[in-house]
């Protein structure tokens, strides 16, 4: 797979809450970052997180506003559309990806923390 079909996959596999599908586009040696705690993950604490979050919100879906692609990576800007209760929320993020080998290598998640605090993230 390239970038855009890894990525497209990825977030497909998140809205449907398919994680046995998330982890067949990682690598077994993936890494994740992200700002909002500040730790690097392992793939097993990658999918944690996920498991926790599909647990969290009822829905999500994923509004692209843009995508640069470089040789083994590439950047996404989104609108994460979240529904918690009864509400919506919009949460901006950045996610920076590392690819090797038809697989996601890297994940750098850039997450607006202010959007994150009203839902207890």
């Amino acid at each position: 797979m390239n970038g855009d079909e890894l990525m497209d996959a990825l977030f497909a596999a998140i809205t449907a809450r398919d994680l046995d599908a998330v982890a067949e586009l990682y690598d077994p040696d993936m890494l994740f970052w992200t700002n909002a705690s500040g730790h690097t993950l392992e793939r097993e604490g990658s999918l944690k997180v996920l498991r926790a979050f599909t647990r969290r919100v009822e829905a999500a879906r994923y509004e692209v506003l843009e995508r640069r692609h470089w040789e083994g990576g590439a950047m996404q800007r989104h609108v994460l559309v979240v529904r918690v209760g009864d509400s919506d929320h919009e949460i901006d993020v950045c996610i920076v990806f590392g690819f090797h080998g038809g697989r996601i290598t890297r994940i750098w998640e850039y997450v607006d923390g202010r959007a994150l605090a009203p839902l207890g993230w």
